[in-house]
C-alpha cells in the first residue's frame, strides 16, 4: 500500500501526467500497474485466510509451483503492456481502425504506438497459457474446479473486450471494464493457486510446505 502511494506520488511530482511522453511515465504506470497487481494479491491471500476457521496446509509440488508461478508472472507481464498499451492509446488516439494500425507499424511513430501491438499479441499467448493451466483442473471437483471454470470463463470475457477495446477505438468506459476482467483473473488465478495448494496436502501423504489462516 505504502509503495503504491509513492508510486503514485511519484507520477504527479515528476509531472508525468497530462500529455507527457516520457520513457520515466511508461515505466512508472507499467510499475503502478503491477504493484496494484501485488497489493490485490495480498488482499485476496488476507481475505482467505481470514475465512477460515484454523490453519490450513499447503503444498504444491513443483511442477505446479512452477505452473502457477509462470501464471502469475505471464499476468503480471500482460498487465505492465496493457498499462503502456492504454497510455499510448490516451497520447495518440486514432480516428479510426485503419489509421490506427498503420500507425502502429510506421517507423516514423512515436514508440508508445509501435509498442501498441506488443499487448495483444502477449494477451492471445498469456490467455491461453491461462486456459490451458485451468484446463488440467476443470474436470475435477470441489473449489480448484469450480475456479478453474471461473478463470476460464474470464479470460474469454477478456479476449471479448480487448477486440471490442481495438475496434472501438479504446474508449475510457471499455478501457475500465478491461482492467476490470484482468484484475479479476488475478484474483482468482490467486485463489486457485490457494485452493491448488489446500487440494495438494489433503491428499494421502501430503505434507505441508506453508500454512495459511489463524
Amino acid at each position: 500500500m505504502i509503495a503504491e502511494a509513492l508510486i503514485g506520488a511519484g507520477l504527479v511530482l515528476f509531472g508525468w501526467v497530462a500529455q507527457d511522453q516520457s520513457l520515466g511515465r511508461a515505466l512508472t504506470v507499467s510499475l503502478h500497474l503491477v504493484n496494484t497487481l501485488l497489493l490485490l494479491g495480498a488482499l485476496t491471500i488476507a481475505a482467505r485466510a481470514a475465512s477460515l476457521p484454523d490453519q490450513v496446509a499447503l503444498r504444491w509440488s513443483q511442477r505446479r509451483l512452477a505452473g502457477i508461478g509462470a501464471g502469475l508472472a505471464a499476468v503480471a507481464v500482460l498487465g505492465a503492456t496493457g498499462a503502456v498499451t492504454a497510455l499510448g492509446d490516451t497520447l495518440f488516439p486514432a480516428l479510426s481502425l485503419a489509421e490506427g494500425l498503420a500507425a502502429d507499424a510506421s517507423p516514423a511513430a512515436n514508440a508508445l504506438v509501435r509498442l501498441r501491438v506488443v499487448h495483444p499479441v502477449l494477451a492471445v499467448l498469456a490467455g491461453g497459457y491461462l486456459l490451458a493451466l485451468a484446463g488440467a483442473f476443470r474436470p475435477g471437483g470441489g473449489q480448484p474446479a469450480r475456479l478453474a471454470r471461473a478463470l476460464t470463463a474470464i479470460v474469454l470475457v477478456q479476449w471479448a473486450a480487448g477486440a471490442l477495446n481495438v475496434i472501438l477505438l479504446a474508449p475510457v468506459g471499455v478501457q475500465i471494464v478491461h482492467l476490470l476482467l484482468a484484475d479479476l483473473a488475478w484474483i482468482t488465478l490467486v485463489l486457485l493457486a490457494l485452493a491448488i495448494g489446500e487440494w495438494e496436502a489433503a491428499r494421502p501423504g501430503g505434507m505441508a510446505s506453508a500454512h495459511l489462516g489463524a
